[in-house]
This record gives C-alpha cells, sequence and structure tokens, in this order.
C-alpha cells in the first residue's frame, strides 16, 4: 500500500508550550484550513501502547468532514513537568504502529495503513480516511 501524500496539512495536537515537528513530505508549514489533519501525540501522561491513551488524542472520524485523510505520527512528545523544563528538555519518542492503527480504527477511519520503515521518524505515520458515507 502506498503512503498518501497531501499538499497541506493541519496540526491537531493537545501539547502546548513546545515547538511543533516540521510537516510531513517537506511541506513548508501547517496549515489551518489544510484538508489533511496531522495528529501529533502527547505521551506526558500515559503509555503510548495503550491503544485507548492514543484514541483519546485522535478526533473521531465521525466529527469530521466525510473521506477527510488523518495521518497519525509516529514520533511522539514527553512533555517535563512544569518545574522541570529549566533544565529538561521534551523527549520525543516512538508511538507503536499497532497502538496507531488500532486508535484509528477505534475512533471510525476506514482504509487504515502505516509506514513499514520507521528509521526515518519524519516520515512514519499511520493513516486513515474518514467514511465517506455513513455506516449503517
Amino acid at each position: 500500500m502506498t503512503p498518501p501524500r497531501a499538499d497541506a496539512v493541519e496540526l491537531w495536537t493537545r501539547i502546548r508550550g513546545v515547538s511543533p515537528p516540521r510537516p510531513p513530505w517537506d511541506l513548508g508549514s501547517w496549515s489551518s484550513e489544510a484538508e489533511t489533519l496531522v495528529v501529533w501525540l502527547d505521551a506526558t501522561d500515559g503509555d503510548l501502547a495503550d491503544v485507548a491513551f492514543v484514541a483519546a488524542q485522535v478526533p473521531a472520524a465521525a466529527a469530521l468532514a466525510p473521506g477527510r485523510l488523518v495521518l497519525v505520527l509516529g514520533a511522539a512528545v514527553r512533555v517535563p513537568a512544569r518545574w522541570a523544563r529549566l533544565w529538561r528538555r521534551p523527549q520525543r519518542i516512538m508511538t507503536p504502529r499497532s497502538a496507531r492503527c488500532g486508535a484509528l480504527l477505534s475512533r471510525g477511519y476506514v482504509d487504515i495503513g502505516c509506514t513499514s520503515n520507521e528509521a526515518k521518524r519524519s516520515e512514519a505515520f499511520a493513516w486513515g480516511w474518514a467514511p465517506r458515507t455513513p455506516e449503517t
């Protein structure tokens, strides 16, 4: 399966106070009006191997426009406690593919896939589409 590509992407995250990652595919910037949504996971208060923890950070497919593409980045971030930020930097860690794909499935996405080579963190992501027609 060939990974999807987009000309513009919007960042979706609950992380605050940390510089966002660069957009995938060497795109120049994030766009608030893009058709493709990119989820950047926060690992601060949970286990990234837990599908329910990851799914809680992914918007429900039913809340998005039909056919909207959603990517979940493989590289997540763990932000130190406010008092520890003076000497500790945010820690970037990988999210298991199974947790990202499971989260997309549990949130109602279809045609789910994932990059197979996660050696390059900047290019590792799972993807899914909001269903084009309501499920019956």
